[in-house]
């Protein structure tokens, strides 16, 4: 077991660090505690109970999240349902936690050794936040295509054939329909958003009666035992016919009729005459409405039709636009980098500044998938710190060795990874000041001693502020 506070190891008996002293009582407990909801979560998978062991290694991630095992199989069943971005997120972060012998090596491995199906997973992406924007926005149809598409990419999407389920039974397809929520119940078996579309549809359809007849996934109406009825048998004897019965019946239907044609009759034709005479009026006066109406009508039409264009050509262009898609490109392309750095197995091998490069192309507010903001923000941690440490040094060189042009350009990319590195800025300040730009130098001079005015920097920068007479 690992210390929590100095990261030394510590026996399994004792509940105490030897080195820290700190208490490791409820620690214990609670790493317990995890590896229990880890191996509950690990029998919902082996049962396809999905969404149950999402649940279930949330739970465990909570109480411990260094416990790289729930980590690494809740990317695995991210990934099993087709989402990839929440899955290389926990892969990611679990080798943050654990640098060596982690299985995240092999599962992040085997995606970057196939370009073309991280591509391919890369576009299912795209497409289904694409269709999901069509379906908001009412285009059924087209959003019905982009899913096909998506679900032939990728067959393990189950949000994707949800979605697609859910546009066939609006639109009456309950065949289809129940097709595509199968699939999806084969893959997670419990998945609460499947089972209540399955109860949305029609169970005495043709399609659902063949399904049960060859033996496939039903989808039943469950009886709770409380609201079930237990009809009783009961033995009687038969008695005779009673022909009065039957006459008193005749007679009754006679006396029916004739109430009905001399009382009912006439009031039904007088209301008759009087509802059409009420709707002649009204249709008079209507009629009269509308032609005088008829010169703006047109002019309404006219509008809604120059409307219509620009809804068509709105449309043409989104279906076009691949620009929410560029900002999940740049990100995979980080991703990459930041993967192939971490395939050379020593921290002190790895390029930050191109790590660093890759990830900083993307903005964190274009990224609307909570698990990718998470993974852009666990790189960046990872990176942009040390890639200013770099950038300093190699600055500095250049700085030495009287090249200011080149030294400023690498300060101050260093600065722009680390605005506190007080040094970058330091040698900033000093790189204009041998240029001779007197006021670009002062104004670095003046953050670092209104920023950071205890650090020894700031006393310098003190001092060549009194020499430029600033």
């Amino acid at each position: 077991m690992i210390c929590p506070e100095c990261g030394s190891i510590v026996a399994s008996k004792r509940n105490r660090c030897e080195r820290c002293g700190t208490d490791l009582t409820t620690f214990k407990k609670v790493t317990m505690l995890s590896n229990m909801y880890y191996n509950e979560g690990l029998e919902k998978a082996k049962v396809r109970d999905l969404s149950g062991a999402i649940l279930i290694l949330k739970k465990s991630l909570e109480l411990n999240k260094r416990n790289t095992n729930a980590r690494n199989l809740l990317g695995l069943v991210y990934y099993e349902v087709g989402e990839t971005v929440s899955a290389l997120s926990e892969w990611v972060i679990s080798k943050h936690f654990q640098a060596e012998n982690n299985d995240a090596d092999e599962y992040m491995e085997s995606l970057q050794s196939n370009p073309t199906k991280l591509e391919t997973l890369n576009q299912t992406i795209k497409k289904y936040n694409s269709a999901l924007q069509s379906a908001k926005q009412g285009s059924d149809d087209l959003a019905i295509i982009q899913l096909k598409k998506v679900t032939s990419l990728n067959p393990h999407f189950v949000k994707a054939l949800q979605l697609l389920a859910l546009l066939y039974i609006k639109n009456g397809e309950k065949d289809k329909a129940l097709k595509a929520l199968l699939k999806a119940s084969k893959i997670d078996v419990s998945n609460t958003t499947t089972l209540r579309y399955l109860h949305e549809l029609d169970e005495n359809s043709d399609m659902l009666q063949d399904n049960i007849k060859n033996g496939k996934k039903e989808s039943r109406k469950v009886v709770p035992v409380h609201e079930q009825t237990v009809f009783p048998t009961t033995t009687y004897k038969e008695d005779k016919p009673n022909i009065w019965a039957f006459v008193n019946l005749i007679i009754g239907v006679a006396i029916g009729i004739g109430v009905l044609f001399f009382l009912i009759v006439p009031t039904v034709k007088k209301n008759a005459l009087e509802e059409a005479k009420k709707i002649e009026i009204e249709y008079s006066e209507s009629l009269s409405k509308q032609t005088q109406s008829l010169s703006s009508l047109e002019k309404e039409n006219k509008n809604l039709q120059n409307e219509v264009a620009n809804l068509k050509k709105q449309l043409s262009e989104f279906e076009t636009n691949e620009v929410d898609g560029a900002i999940y490109d740049k990100l995979f392309a980080g991703i990459s980098t930041y993967l192939g750095e971490l395939a050379k197995g020593n921290p002190n091998n790895m390029d930050y500044v191109a790590i660093a490069d890759g990830i900083g192309q993307v903005n964190p507010d274009q990224l609307d998938v909570p698990a990718a903001k998470e993974i852009y923000n666990q790189i960046k941690e990872a990176s942009f710190m040390k890639a200013s440490d770099v950038l300093y040094n190699d600055g500095h060189g250049q700085y030495s060795a009287r090249k200011y042009d080149e030294a400023l350009q690498l300060l101050e990319k260093s600065f722009e990874y680390n605005p506190d590195n007080v040094n970058a800025i330091y040698f900033i300040g000093r790189s204009y000041h041998q240029k001779g730009d007197l006021d670009k130098a002062a104004t670095y001079y003046t953050m670092l001693t209104e920023n950071f005015p205890d650090s020894s920097r700031a006393r310098e920068a003190n001092t060549k502020l009194r020499e430029i007479g600033r």
